[in-house]
């Protein structure tokens, strides 16, 4: 086999190409899946901006035909795991997990709410015993 259709194998493969999510509105990130010999890298770019994520820890399941990954945004610090899965020629299942930024404050120092609590907060509080 020549060299020419050895690379034309490689790249034929279902999880090589650039992803995007077909809801214009829902993400910005592309993922781009290569794949050198037996081994697949992964670049995640923000189309927005053109940050590109640090992507590590990339692993292949040939049994699942899946490709799982990690990437980390510098601007915002999130982390994100996740798993592409080819389902058909041009489609994949994306599948992940990320982490939130929120703000905590020290016991006691926390801004006092003018809102009700919430059905599930209030259900949790002991009642009190009246007689």
């Amino acid at each position: 086999m020549s060299t020419r259709d050895r690379s034309k194998k490689q790249k034929s493969h279902a999880l090589v190409g650039s992803w995007t999510n077909g809801d214009e509105y829902e993400t910005n990130v592309e993922y781009i899946v290569d794949r050198v010999g037996n081994s697949f890298t992964v670049r995640a770019i923000d189309r927005f901006d053109s940050e590109e994520g640090l992507v590590y820890d990339v692993h292949y399941d040939a049994k699942a035909s899946s490709l799982s990954f990690g990437v980390r945004w510098k601007s915002t610090g999130r982390f994100i795991n996740a798993r592409l899965v080819a389902t058909s020629e041009n489609r994949v299942s994306y599948t992940y997990t990320y982490t939130e930024t929120q703000m905590w404050f020290r016991k006691g120092t926390e801004p006092v709410s003018t809102s009700k609590p919430s059905p599930i907060s209030a259900r949790r509080r002991p009642k009190k015993n009246t007689i």
